[in-house]
């Protein structure tokens, strides 16, 4: 083992029998607090926050599984000598019947009720909080918030441009540094009728309350759109990407539909036929630092040049759009 992570080890180690040891500071606190001084809660909760303080500063390490190296989260267990584990690694180690440290032998490893105490007090900023978000999640949920966090900055599509930011400061940002069309407001779950240009076009989709259980909460919460619409030979074709960071519990699905009615011109109330496209779109996030991926890797909403409007054609296809997000929990 390399001396490095010896020493990472020793210090987890030490840093655990101190959280789980009847002599630590913090029982003496408490004692302290039990002769009247001040209350023993109140001493407590002042050393966790010095702990902290020490810990986060100083050597995170001590607050990981001396055997995965993963964040420390509750149910903790630790052996008879105050070496801890997190609970997937104590399912693991069970059969052999000892302590990965010490060797001790061991017929189970118990709760570490003090450690837990102490990770369920450590709170972190999140690394978002410049872009607006002002959770603290413990220390061992700061990787799946970080995941999901709303406030997370994105990347703008544009070629060559390097801006990156909130949702708030991108909308701006469109306008301000690229003059792109204004985005257009919907909210999720409505089909609404959008005039869409050629080039980009951003849809911001309002997700506000549950509908039929399919919203991830009843949280409000926005997700920003860009459908790209280009010009081809044969008629005009539509992509669709998330300007966001993807959440693995849920699916974004944007359904694209176009139909025009054929009179006769010549006779205004003679009927000649219809046309009706519709797609159903599984809109995937992607890093967009490099601008737009190749439209030839993408789902293609295509519709034919004879099918287009004449107005259309000059003025931007008028389609039908819909948003929804599906919860997959």
């Amino acid at each position: 083992m390399r001396p490095a992570r010896s020493m990472k080890r020793a210090k987890r180690e030490k840093a655990a029998k101190e959280a789980a040891s009847p002599g630590s500071a913090g029982a003496n606190k408490k004692e302290m607090g039990s002769s009247g001084s001040r209350p023993a809660s109140a001493a407590a909760a002042a050393a966790g926050a010095e702990a902290v303080a020490y810990v986060a500063a100083e050597d995170a390490d001590a607050l990981e599984c001396g055997v995965c190296f993963h964040p420390l989260k509750p149910p903790i267990f630790q052996c008879d000598e105050g070496h801890v584990v997190c609970s997937l690694c104590r399912d693991k180690l069970a059969p052999a019947g000892k302590c990965h440290v010490c060797g001790i032998a061991t017929r189970d490893y118990h709760r570490c009720h003090a450690m837990e105490r102490l990770l369920e007090s450590i709170r972190v900023s999140c690394p978002n909080a410049a872009h607006g978000c002002g959770a603290r999640p413990a220390y061992y949920d700061q990787h799946d918030h970080c995941q999901t966090c709303p406030h997370a900055p994105c990347h703008c599509p544009g070629k060559d441009c390097n801006f990156l930011g909130s949702t708030e400061a991108l909308l701006d940002h469109f306008t301000s540094a690229h003059g792109w069309p204004s985005t257009t407001k919907i909210s999720a779950f409505e089909t609404c009728c959008i005039c869409l240009r050629d080039g980009f076009n951003f849809i911001l989709a309002d997700c506000t309350e549950d509908d039929d259980h399919l919203t991830t909460s009843s949280s409000s919460r926005r997700y920003l759109f860009l459908l790209n619409v280009t010009r081809q030979s044969l008629g005009c074709s539509i992509t669709v990407h998330f300007t966001g960071h993807e959440s693995p519990s849920e699916a974004l699905i944007c359904v694209l539909g176009y139909s025009r009615v054929l009179y006769d011109p010549r006779d205004r109330h003679k009927f000649l036929g219809s046309h009706s496209l519709q797609s159903e779109i599984n809109v995937e996030c992607m890093d967009l630092s490099n601008g737009l991926p190749n439209p030839e890797d993408c789902f293609q909403f295509v519709v034919p040049d004879s099918v287009i409007r004449k107005k259309d054609k000059k003025d931007g296809i008028r389609a039908e759009v819909r948003i929804g997000i599906i919860n997959l929990e």
